[in-house]
């Protein structure tokens, strides 16, 4: 039997716990394997049908204790025999130690675009009154260039790198960045490209009403909503028969109702949180990300499966996976050029309903090679060849 464990933060919350429960639920179909899951804020409202047949959840101390937190996953590690940790995100503080006492396998998964910690350092610098002062005082001129915030990040995955067994990215051209970015040699190395998987959706609605729609955490830093509602606002008279609707939640979903009001945008609606957003997808014609950063975009994989057609900012390789080639199954739009973007919503919405239709259908067509069997596959191979299993 080989044990498989990932840490969690909050699970679930978003997509890279939706790709543990996928990998779960596949390993649970296949002989000699067992899921656990370590997390430190579960949320059972969330948690999906028949999750106890699926995983095992533990709960963990918050991320704010982690040498407590790292104690409490060296003492589950050796009641439940693992045999393979997977740290999603991050690596966890003190993985070296518990390397070396338990023997226990590491992965580190990274769920965004390779040294996306660069974004982080800069953005957690000016949280809090403090941190904001010292941020005009000092930091700012010292982070102006983002030479040392790539700095910092590179060395923060080196040491995960180097403390990790597999390291895992979510496309090919990211697996390149990182061996580039750690002067590593792009042949040999442990870093292995996995992609987001999707669920083929059954009956595809292609009836579309004229829906933009932005789903997602409303966290201004990396999703860059902002940016959305500014294009909003100088397309809506152009677009008076389309609506923006914004669907999720977070720390700044008050601040970008504001926004949306300042801007005095019409047909804008702030959904909030849904547990299920697949009918906001059946409907909307038009998924937007305007994100400063993205990891994979699963908000444009889930419209593409039920056949939006996904306008994205190509900020970062990973999006440059998921919408090209541009024009055939979405659209890339130069980073960060919101004059170019509110130019192609336009484009789109001129378009006939027999060419927007074939977008849709090459789209959902396209999405369907990354089923969630033949992902989970290619965690399996990698787990096997961690254990030695054939």
């Amino acid at each position: 039997m080989v044990k498989v464990a990932f840490i969690h933060n909050r699970f679930p919350s978003g997509g890279a716990e939706r790709v543990t429960i996928d990998i779960a639920k596949y390993l649970s179909q296949c002989d000699g394997y067992e899921v656990y899951v370590y997390a430190s804020r579960v949320a059972e409202e969330l948690l999906p049908e028949q999750a106890a047949e699926t995983f095992v959840l533990r709960q963990l101390p918050l991320q704010a204790v982690p040498a407590k937190r790292a104690q409490q996953v060296e003492k589950y590690v050796v009641a439940d025999g693992i045999d393979i940790l997977v740290q999603v995100g991050k690596a966890l503080a003190g993985i070296e130690g518990i390397k070396a006492r338990t023997g226990v396998r590491t992965i580190v998964a990274c769920h965004g675009e390779p040294f996306w910690q660069r974004y982080a350092i800069v953005y957690r610098r000016q949280r809090g009154f403090v941190r904001r002062v010292m941020w005009h005082l000092f930091n700012k001129r010292r982070y102006a260039d983002g030479g040392l915030a790539m700095r910092k990040a590179v060395e923060r995955t080196r040491r995960e790198y180097e403390s990790s067994d597999a390291y895992t990215v979510l496309c090919q051209p990211y697996k390149a960045e990182v061996a580039a970015g750690l002067g590593i040699s792009p042949e040999e190395n442990h870093i292995y490209a996995i992609e987001n998987p999707e669920y083929p959706v059954a009956d595809v609605n292609y009836d579309k009403e004229n829906i933009v729609l932005f789903c997602g955490r409303f966290e201004n830093w990396s999703k860059r909503i902002d940016r959305l509602l500014r294009i909003w606002g100088k397309v809506q008279r152009q677009m008076a028969d389309w609506r923006l609707v914004l669907v999720g939640d977070g720390e700044d979903f008050e601040k970008m109702k504001s926004m949306a009001e300042e801007l005095s945008l019409e047909r804008a609606s702030f959904e909030g949180h849904k547990k299920s957003v697949a009918e906001y997808y059946r409907r909307a014609s038009i998924v937007a990300l305007t994100s400063e950063t993205e990891g994979w975009g699963l908000a444009l994989t889930e419209g593409q499966a039920q056949g939006c057609i996904g306008v994205a900012f190509g900020c970062t390789s990973g999006v440059k996976e998921v919408l090209s080639p541009s024009g055939e199954c979405g659209f890339i739009v130069p980073a960060f050029d919101e004059e170019e973007y509110a130019q192609q919503l336009l484009r789109i919405a001129a378009m006939s309903e027999e060419e927007r239709l074939q977008i849709r259908k090459r789209a959902v067509e396209y999405r369907a090679q990354y089923s969630p069997e033949k992902i989970a596959e290619k965690w399996r191979v990698l787990f096997d060849g961690l254990v030695g299993k054939k």
